[in-house]
């Protein structure tokens, strides 16, 4: 059924490509640059519907803010992830973006390409720059802006004035999307850490759902795809180790489809418990509240990063690299054996302990009496 599926979509997508190669004949070169002083609206466009990846763009939000102060800056998102950035301050308007209304609400979709239309003079299409995303692309092209950024990935460039060279230098994803000031003249900039205003309401009941015994450390077995996963039995193995070495409550959380992964992690830990359901508003509670977080290559990686949570970061894929944030502690376990793999993720979490209790790194709500 998947196979046939992807087979449909596969279809679908020559079909529409094929139609922006006919209307969209020509493709953007890099373009001349932009007076940035003279700008005045920028729209900022991130239609998937992932967490991480809406945490990856803000960056981008935050550098625009530093350097274009005047300017008035949008954000156009899926409506189900406006929680993420809201109250961040890195925008002055937010578009709630639902792609199923154009099947299911067609008024409200057109109503929104109608508001959105000759907006802003800027729109940049901020999506990864290895793959085009036709409704993000669309979406930029329509809005009718006279400059349009975006990275160059083939049939992109036809939609765009500005069509913006990868550096191959630039490994961070949340690097790469920063190239895309570049005809705003805006280069050479820091790497500002992800944003969002999730959890800070929720802190302290996690706080107090975790006690005041024990730093807490927060461990997230789970992630949406299966390869960048290291199995239940060894993050079990690292955490039982952790807890040998350290004082330490171990706390298990899980999302949609994962409570037998979590449950598998604590049926390896004696004293681990597992967090009760949660949203991801209370997810990011939880981890303002902890000391430490160990996870995978994952949404809640990049949300630990965006509430300033120090963590672990367990990598399976060569490409890990491009995900991880500054001040993270990466472990790459791919081709260690086992028991390697997992004294690795023990020591890592042992060490940023230790420096959360020396004051090095700031403690989670939970966490700061405890390590006093």
């Amino acid at each position: 059924m998947r196979g046939a599926l992807a087979k449909l979509q596969g279809v679908g997508r020559a079909f529409l490509l094929a139609i922006v190669r006919t209307v969209f004949p020509r493709e953007a070169g890099p373009g001349m640059g932009v007076d940035s002083r003279a700008v005045r609206s920028i729209l900022v466009v991130r239609t998937d519907e992932r967490v991480g990846n809406l945490l990856l763009t803000t960056p981008l939000l935050t550098v625009l803010r530093e350097r274009l102060p005047g300017a008035r800056v949008g954000l156009l998102c899926a409506a189900r992830l406006a929680g993420v950035v809201e109250g961040t301050g890195l925008y002055d308007e937010l578009w709630r973006f639902e792609k199923r209304d154009l099947f299911r609400r067609p008024w409200r979709f057109l109503a929104l390409c109608l508001r959105l239309r000759g907006r802003y003079e800027v729109a940049i299409e901020a999506g990864h720059w290895h793959a085009f995303s036709f409704t993000a692309g669309m979406l930029v092209r329509w809005s009718g802006a006279p400059v349009r950024i975006g990275h160059r990935r083939g049939d992109a460039a036809r939609l765009l004035t500005h069509a913006v060279e990868k550096d191959p230098a630039v490994v961070h994803d949340a690097r790469a999307k920063i190239e895309l000031l570049a005809p705003l003249g805006i280069a050479g900039v820091a790497l500002p850490l992800p944003r969002t205003g999730l959890g800070i309401a929720q802190a302290e009941r996690f706080a107090g759902l975790f006690g005041a015994e024990k730093p807490v450390v927060l461990v997230n077995p789970g992630g949406r795809k299966a390869d960048h996963r290291a199995s239940p039995a060894l993050i079990g193995w690292a955490v039982r180790a952790l807890m040998e070495r350290r004082e330490a409550a171990v706390w298990v959380a899980w999302g949609p489809g994962e409570e037998s992964l979590a449950r598998a992690v604590v049926g390896a830990v004696g004293g681990a418990r597992m967090l009760p359901p949660t949203t991801l508003d209370e997810l990011a509670g939880a981890l303002r509240a902890a000391a430490v977080f160990v996870t995978h290559d994952s949404g809640p990686m990049h949300l630990a990063a965006a509430v300033g949570r120090p963590m672990v970061a367990v990598l399976l894929q060569e490409d890990g690299e491009r995900w991880i944030w500054p001040g993270t502690r990466a472990v790459r376990i791919r081709g260690l054996p086992d028991g390697d793999a997992a004294a690795a993720i023990s020591e890592a979490a042992g060490e940023l302990l230790d420096e959360v209790a020396r004051g090095r790194i700031a403690a989670g709500a939970a966490s700061a009496a405890k390590l006093a």
